[in-house]
């Protein structure tokens, strides 16, 4: 997928200045017209490596719906509160307090998504299936899908798939 939230217009992510909660939607700069504060697209994304993603103000329950939508895009994830990687079909129990969680760098991949989805907007096209055999990384044992080039774990690299 070729989101960037980084480029300039701001895409749409619902993100709102932290200081007079003006939207920050199609600005072409990174400073608050309203107030003049600076700002940091990465302000915006809750702490940690795998932070529990929060749409329109509210963490986003981990549903069987939403595993599926995450492995069409080929998105990591995880249930934040169980802290239980349920990624590429190892674990699709879930609870009503299940919440996901996403690598920091997919956060605003996945609010794109997920605000396309909830405008009625159609998604942008997944990425291509690769086959391939999953792959355990040399930096942390951690089993990969064929199609990824680094580890989803650890992001140790580029990762070159053991021969089977």
């Amino acid at each position: 997928m070729s989101f960037d939230p980084y480029a300039l217009p701001i895409p749409d992510l619902g993100l709102l200045c932290r200081q007079c909660r003006y939207p920050l939607a199609s600005l072409t700069a990174h400073r608050c017209p309203e107030c003049g504060r600076p700002f940091d697209i990465d302000e915006h994304i809750p702490k940690g490596d795998f932070p529990t993603v929060i749409f329109n103000g509210k963490e986003v329950p981990l549903t069987v719906e939403m595993m599926d939508l995450m492995q069409t895009y080929r998105i990591p994830f995880m249930d934040a509160l169980r802290h239980v990687d349920t990624g590429f079909g190892y674990d699709r129990s879930v609870t009503t307090r299940s919440r996901l969680a996403v690598p920091r760098a997919s956060y605003f991949e996945v609010i794109d998504l997920l605000r396309r989805r909830a405008a009625g907007e159609p998604l942008p096209e997944p990425p291509p299936v690769i086959d391939g055999p999953e792959w355990p990384c040399a930096a942390c044992g951690e089993m990969n899908p064929g199609n990824f080039e680094e580890c989803w774990n650890c992001g140790a690299g580029t990762v070159t798939p053991a021969p089977r």
